[in-house]
Parts: C-alpha cells; structure tokens; sequence
C-alpha cells in the first residue's frame, strides 16, 4: 500500500481541500488496482462454486426469490463468508429500499441444519414487520415475539432447555433488550454497624462490592419498575455457547458503545450466538452535511 501512501500525501498537505469525488475521478483506477492486487474477496461472481449452485437452488425454497442483485452483492458474501469460511461476524450495509430485512432472513434460510434458532434484535417499532417479513420469506418458520414484559418464555428454556424445531425466528426490541431494574445499596445492621450481608464484614466505604469476599452489595429496588434486562438474562441463564445459530443485529449504529446499556445488552446476546450479522445503512453514523452548510 506504499504507492497508494505516496499519491496521498501531497494532497493532505497541500493548501486546498479536495473533494472526495474529485479524488477518486484522478487517483480511482489506482486506488482500484491496489484494492484487486491485496485484497482476497470471500465471494466473485465471476468464479462461482459448487457451493454457490447448492446455494441457489436452496434460495429457491423462499416465498419470494431473491433479485440477482440482493443474492450477489448481499446473501452470497455474507452466507459463504459464514458458512463457507466460517467467520464469526458480518457487515451487511446497504441504502434504504435495497431489502436488508430480506437479504438477513435469505442468509439465516442459508444455514447448513434443518433445525436452527435465529434472534433478530431490532428496533421496538420493528418488531411485527420482521415478523411478517420473516413469515412471508421463510415457508413453515416458527415467529417468536419476545418484545413483551413476560419472561416466561426465557424462564422456561431456562428450566429445561429446549432444541430448536425447524426454523425458529425469536425477535426482540432492543429497548426490551437492555432496560434492567434499578438497584440500591444492601447492607445488614450488627450491633448497629454497617455489615456485608454475605461475609459480615464491616462497611466503611460507600462501594458497591465488600472490600473483604468481593460480593456485590446491592439489591432491586422495589419501588421502582420491576423488570429483567433480557439479554442479560439470557446470557446469565442459557448456559449453551451458541444457543442461537445466528444473530441479526438491526440498525446496529444505534447500538455502539461498549460502555452503555445498549452496547453491553449487544454484547451479551453475542455471547450467545453462533454467528452475527450487523445490519445498517448509515454506517458512518448517519450524520450528513450539505456542502456550504
């Protein structure tokens, strides 16, 4: 990538700012070349496999067959990248209207076992539209809503684990995902000092965690809204690594942030799963500026 460094450099430190398009009409065929010289693509429509035919010809099982398009720039990549190379994770990025909805339930029709669990992560607006795209593409699935306040479904699977029968597609908001109770600090009173309610050593600090055995001293508050994060209860109590065969994260920009609610419900639902497929169409953020604004 030296070649590519040395066209740059004049531009960055030249006195005037260029526009991307400008660039890539004067340096793009370089720019491609480089890209074809050290990149190795999992899929080229050009040089199609056996496994591609076998692919094919199970797309055709769908309600609604795939556009060339969709399975060339969108399935393939991604299923041969998963179940061919058996990476563990995947982008699919594409502009609104190009049926990322579709092209993620094409790629979990694509998993090599007749018996298979999907979840799908999505917005809490979202929920019944992947349930009804999911049914319209996928003959015989089994839809799952989890965005309700019950657990008795996850409570169940906990208390005697389950395989999947056919094709199982779980959804969830991920509102419903993340939102946990609140908690409050728990200590025990002996002979009127503060105590761990685990050890009984005494409490001179205001941390959570006893100084002494390391136990965690807090409870659920009551009096506020009593709920279960359900993605933490999911990965706390279903004790099988891959329960999950694949995970659809939707409009995963809305989920970065490895230090919020919402990036570490996203981290415990990977925890789970097989393989994941992070869907977005503003990858970048979804931030634009007009030139001149």
């Amino acid at each position: 990538m030296e070649a590519i460094i040395d066209i740059i450099e004049p531009v960055i430190d030249g006195p005037k700012t260029v526009k991307l398009a400008e660039f890539l009409d004067e340096w793009g065929d370089i720019l491609k070349a480089e890209v074809v010289k050290n990149m190795n693509p999992v899929y080229s429509p050009k040089a199609e496999d056996d496994w591609d035919l076998q692919a094919r010809e199970k797309l055709q099982q769908l309600l609604r067959k795939p556009f060339e398009s969709q399975t060339r720039k969108g399935i393939f990549p991604i299923a041969r990248s998963f179940f061919k190379e058996d990476h563990k994770a995947a982008f699919m990025v594409g502009e609104m209207g190009t049926g990322k909805t579709f092209m993620g339930l094409a790629v979990a029709h694509l998993i090599p076992k007749t018996h298979k669990r999907i979840l799908i992560q999505c917005p809490g607006h979202l929920v019944n539209k992947w349930i009804r795209e999911a049914q319209n593409t996928i003959s015989g699935c089994n839809c799952i809503n989890l965005n309700g306040k019950s657990l008795d479904l996850l409570i169940a699977n906990k208390l005697t684990s389950t395989k999947p029968v056919g094709t199982e597609i779980w959804v969830m908001g991920k509102e419903r995902a993340k939102l946990h109770f609140q908690r409050v600090p728990q200590r025990i009173t002996v002979f009127g000092r503060q105590c761990c309610p685990d050890c009984g050593g005494q409490v001179t600090t205001d941390k959570e965690t006893c100084e002494y055995c390391k136990t965690p001293m807090w409870m659920a508050d009551r009096t506020k809204v009593r709920r279960y994060a359900k993605a933490e209860f999911i990965k706390r109590f279903f004790h099988t690594k891959n329960f999950f065969d694949l995970l659809i994260l939707d409009e995963v920009h809305e989920l970065k942030g490895g230090g919020t609610a919402q990036g570490q419900a996203m981290s415990c639902l990977i925890a789970r799963s097989k393989k994941v497929l992070a869907l977005t169409g503003t990858l970048m953020g979804g931030y634009v500026r007009r030139e001149g604004a």
